[in-house]
């Protein structure tokens, strides 16, 4: 009798090892997988969408910078919040005043400067105005 119970006992061990192990493995591999993080990565993905909009509107609310960004394109892409701006200004006044425009909303971390200077663009048909 001592010998059957201490046998089953041994069963039950050697049954709760397997199985935990199992689990653990199990759970390993959904992390792997990244099935547990999905719907976080989709709500960081939709925040770095937001953020590039409102980048892109920060910028385009001056009025030279939006001629620019017209004529030449104006690229943001964002990642965890860092946004990365790109486009062509003519002077490196037009470029600090993009890059402090985008760096209006405080939950952006980052700005990551690929602007590029381009004295040789045409001046903006409105730039007599203010002259």
């Amino acid at each position: 009798m001592k010998k059957t119970i201490l046998l089953f006992s041994l069963l039950l061990v050697l049954l709760g090892a397997i199985f935990t192990a199992g689990c653990t493995a199990a759970v390993h591999e959904r992390i792997q997988e990244g099935t547990r993080l999905a719907p976080l990565d989709e709500m960081v993905q939709a925040r770095d969408v937001a953020l590039e909009a409102q980048v892109k509107g920060n910028i385009q609310s001056d009025l030279v910078l939006r001629y620019y960004a017209q004529q030449y394109g104006l690229t943001v892409e964002g990642s965890h919040a860092v946004m990365t701006v790109s486009m062509k200004v003519k002077t490196e006044e037009q470029r600090d005043l993009a890059l402090l425009l985008a760096k209006q909303d405080s939950r952006i971390q980052e700005v990551i400067d690929d602007i590029e200077i381009d004295p040789t663009l045409e001046d903006t048909p409105f730039a007599e105005i203010w002259d």
